[in-house]
């Protein structure tokens, strides 16, 4: 009894977390998808990992009750007590391997994606 119940408060802090995947991109209170559009059978380790307590996790099965390999649709974001969303870092990284190169065309790729 006492796993099944960390299974579930697995789940539910997995589920309050938008997805960083961009693939997936599945937003809080929804399951992971897959790029056919079907329900995942697991979390995408980079969503589950958000959460300190599975950081270390293999992997994290959706439950029965999101009906993997279902059609995915989204599903109502969970109200929040009083907290404020985690907000992702989005990262970019621009290089050359001589200094006589230009970093302009990767600079402008960044600037785009933000």
């Amino acid at each position: 009894m006492k796993r099944s119940t960390a299974v579930n408060d697995d789940f539910t802090r997995v589920k309050s977390r938008d997805c960083p995947t961009s693939a997936c991109a599945a937003p809080s209170g929804s399951p992971c998808r897959t790029g056919k559009g079907r329900v995942a059978v697991h979390y995408h380790t980079a969503r589950f990992r958000l959460v300190p307590q599975l950081a270390k996790a293999l992997n994290v099965p959706a439950p029965a009750v999101r009906k993997p390999g279902a059609v995915w649709t989204e599903l109502p974001r969970p109200v929040s007590a009083g907290t404020e969303p985690v907000e992702h870092v989005r990262l970019g990284f621009a290089r050359t391997s001589t200094a006589r190169r230009s970093l302009d065309a990767q600079l402008g790729s960044l600037a785009e994606a933000g």
